[in-house]
């Protein structure tokens, strides 16, 4: 009996050709976009999933509720507090802490590169974290002084084939013994590095040491090992009273986060090291997405699975009259619908092979197929295309199967007010889905062109950046900025402490006028005076930093406009701030407010502006360099060699600041591009959908619009008069999408510190689209029928 079913179902897919390609394309490539972002989704949730200890490790966090902080929620705490935490509650069993170091030049012999990211640390910080050492035991191997670990790649780069361990890499003046080798980081761990480097201070260094154990100021990542899981509103009050009990400031409130919230959970955090993170409502977005979508293909599906039944109703009211009875009928409809769901799956699965590669590549994902042979992965969407094929083959099964076979061979099935309304309500939702995806991609991209195109209060076209790496370089950066001016393709140049685009350090300060209880906290940055001119900023009052003012160097500052504004100080010029200088509070250096510079973005525009002052320095860790980019290639090769000539000891690294911004939100964009894709995709299957439901509308009504030509009817008012129905249908779909759209885009820009609104004509757009697309897609169909000869249609008759 199932081999007769199982025949009958291949025979039914052959003889219908048309609709059963448009059924398992549409099917196919709704269920391989889920497969899809079912996968880019679980690889954001499976960040640092390798650590064994997941479940325990945390990291800690700092809450600064200085005045003037609009970021409260860091990722650095004090050096000391990890220990000090450690000895002080039973709850913690271990800690490690984490010094970024970023990109810094290695020579070994005659080869010079630059780390791709050096972390100090901290030999437990493999009993807390399951990275993979190659050569050697892990315990202990960070406690010497000096001494680092490479990643099996940078050993590479490095020493080639030969055994790394026990020899040296020089950065700077400094020799590095290499202890060990690591296997890389796993593609999705949030501390991206190639090298560690000891914690340890180096004998006679007592300022590092002293660093180490201080509770001054927040500067280094800190995480913990819990005896167990724990609910971590009990231990954060601890940590609290630890801080104070070390005489750390009040303004600064430890806090803590599960390792597995790091990834998903960190959009507001400041001043960490993660810089692949994304939030976690983009990717409820995109789940949301992947359920639309396949139920767009399933819904599809569903309509031309019902549509197609009503012209299989004599060949039911034959079966019947020929014997069959109502369970085999049920369970013929039952397996060919399976049939085609599970050719549907095998194809989706076939789709998200080829197509993943790229779309990693385009996303710059590190999405795998090794989810999918996860046996929970594999029941699910087994289950699902079972579960598919039965609801889909439900209708013609169950209400087919129930009519009487005179009824039936009359023809009066297919006119039933029943399977009108289910198919009408099958379009409604299928447009209802493509009309608020269509919304979603206009908003999605009209915020992105949001932050692109924002006025960040200074121009980063034409400038590239170019890191200095060491004291060495840094302190030569005078010596270089000459000799890149010699070229006239060179417009200016400027350093500063900090790469624009970062987060800076932060500091405590005291201003004129303002009680010394309150504290006041801004963001800092170190210029020289060609910085603010190079960077295209604007002095609102007073100066700039100068040559021809000696003392800019030592009791100068310029501040921002925000900054100005918290302390209320209508003329900033000549105001009086003090800095800290010494380890007593008394201890501070008074600066002299010489310039307000308007307000310029120093980090993401995630983030609201914060209250800034720079300070002079003629000598910075970067270089910002504005060119003519009519001769791009001869400049970039000018300033190259010139760099080599001044910093032979250094490697030449630079980058174009406006692509430095683009990786910024790579997150963003990434999500953009995927949603509008997406869209597409979903736009088609319906589109797949309504062109064979049109096709099978025009062929039921093809003898009444044979009648109609033949009693003189116009081909436009026959037009009208079938597309009319499927217009009404999208109107509805309109109406019910709008505002949905509309409450969902808006809570996902209520993430952003900056954002558009929503605009009508979005909205409008999208209708618009929908109704062209129907009218388009029905015509098409219809107009072939229109242009049928009659007599043809009235033949039968």
């Amino acid at each position: 009996m199932f081999n007769n079913y199982l025949k009958i179902a291949l025979r039914n897919l052959t003889k219908n050709r048309f609709y059963s390609v448009i059924k398992i394309a549409g099917l196919a490539v709704g269920l391989a976009a889920g497969i899809l972002i079912a996968l880019f989704v679980y690889e954001d949730f499976s960040y640092d999933g390798f650590n064994t200890k997941k479940d325990r490790i945390v990291r800690v966090l700092t809450i600064d509720q200085a005045e003037g902080v609009k970021s409260k929620l860091v990722g650095v705490s004090y050096p000391g507090l990890a220990p000090a935490i450690t000895r002080d509650l039973p709850e913690v069993v271990n800690s490690v802490r984490i010094s970024d170091q970023g990109r810094i030049s290695l020579k070994v012999g005659d080869k010079l590169i630059s780390s791709e990211g050096t972390l100090r640390t901290e030999s437990s910080f493999f009993e807390l974290f399951d990275y993979k050492v190659l050569t050697g035991s892990t315990k202990g191997i960070l406690d010497e002084p000096e001494t680092v670990i490479l990643t099996e790649t940078l050993a590479k780069k490095l020493f080639g084939s030969e055994n790394p361990v026990g020899k040296f890499v020089k950065t700077g003046t400094l020799d590095l013994q290499v202890k060990a080798v690591m296997a890389d980081p796993p593609t999705n761990s949030h501390l991206r590095f190639d090298m560690l480097r000891s914690l340890v201070p180096a004998k006679g260094d007592t300022n590092f040491a002293r660093f180490l154990t201080s509770f001054n100021g927040i500067s280094v990542y800190s995480y913990l090992l819990l005896d167990r899981h724990r609910d971590l509103n009990t231990i954060i009050p601890k940590l609290k009273q630890v801080a104070d009990k070390n005489q750390g400031y009040a303004f600064f409130v430890p806090t803590l986060q599960y390792l597995k919230d790091v990834h998903l959970n960190s959009g507001e955090i400041l001043f960490e090291h993660n810089a692949n993170k994304t939030d976690a409502a983009n990717l409820y977005v995109l789940g949301t997405i992947a359920l639309l979508v396949v139920l767009l293909a399933a819904v599809n599906f569903m309509n031309l699975v019902t549509a197609h039944a009503t012209g299989r109703a004599k060949e039911v009211g034959l079966r019947k009259v020929a014997g069959a009875v109502r369970t085999q009928l049920i369970w013929q409809h039952l397996l060919e619908s399976i049939v085609v769901t599970v050719i549907s799956a095998v194809l989706a699965v076939g789709l998200a092979v080829v197509l993943l590669p790229v779309l990693n590549g385009i996303y710059q994902r590190n999405a795998t197929l090794q989810s999918l042979l996860n046996p929970l992965a594999l029941s699910g969407i087994i289950g699902f295309v079972l579960l598919l094929g039965l609801v889909s083959g439900s209708y013609p099964a169950f209400v087919l199967s129930k009519f009487r076979p005179v009824v039936v061979l009359k023809g009066a099935f297919k006119n039933t007010d029943s399977g009108i309304r289910l198919r009408q309500s099958l379009v409604v939702i299928q447009f209802t889905i493509s009309i608020a995806l269509m919304v979603g991609t206009g908003v999605v991209f009209r915020q992105m062109n949001y932050i692109q195109s924002k006025d960040l209060g200074f121009s980063r076209e034409q400038l590239i950046s170019i890191p200095f790496k060491g004291q060495q370089a840094s302190a030569r950066a005078r010596t270089l900025q000459t000799e890149l001016k010699q070229n006239p393709n060179i417009i200016a140049t400027g350093t500063t402490s900090n790469r624009m685009g970062q987060q800076l350090g932060r500091t405590t300060f005291v201003p004129e006028g303002k009680p010394s209880t309150t504290n006041y906290i801004a963001s800092v940055m170190a210029v020289d005076e060609s910085f603010v001119p190079t960077m295209g900023m604007h002095i609102l009052k007073g100066r700039n930093f100068s040559l021809d003012f000696p003392a800019d160097s030592a009791s100068s500052m310029v501040i921002n406009e925000e900054m100005a504004r918290m302390l209320g100080w209508k003329e900033p010029i000549g105001k009086i701030v003090r800095l800290p200088s010494g380890p007593n509070p008394t201890d501070a250096t008074p600066y002299t407010v010489v310039g307000l510079v308007k307000d310029f973005h120093f980090a993401t525009i995630r983030h609201k502006v914060e209250p800034l002052f720079m300070l002079y320095n003629k000598n910075n860790n970067q270089l910002a360099v504005k060119i003519n980019t009519a001769n791009a290639p001869e400049t970039l090769a000018f300033i190259e060699k010139t760099w080599k000539q001044v910093n032979p000891e250094t490697p030449y690294d630079y980058s174009f600041m406006d692509a430095d911004f683009g990786k910024l939100y790579r997150s963003e964009q990434a999500f953009a591009t995927m949603f509008s894709h997406f869209t597409v995709l979903a736009l088609f299957i319906a589109v797949l959908g309504l062109f064979g439901l049109a096709a099978f509308t025009a062929e039921q009504r093809r003898k009444e619009i044979g009648i109609r030509r033949v009693l003189g009817a116009e081909t436009g008012s026959l037009l009208y008069l079938l597309s009319r129905e499927f217009i009404k249908l999208v109107v509805i779909a309109f109406v019910i999408a709008s505002p949905l759209a509309w409450y969902l885009m808006n809570r996902w820009l209520n993430g952003f510190a900056y954002r558009t609104d929503q605009s009508a004509i979005l909205f409008v757009v999208a209708g618009v689209a929908a109704v062209l697309v129907t009218l388009v897609t029905v015509n098409l169909q219809v107009f072939k029928a229109v242009n049928t000869n009659p007599v043809k249609s009235l033949r039968s008759e």
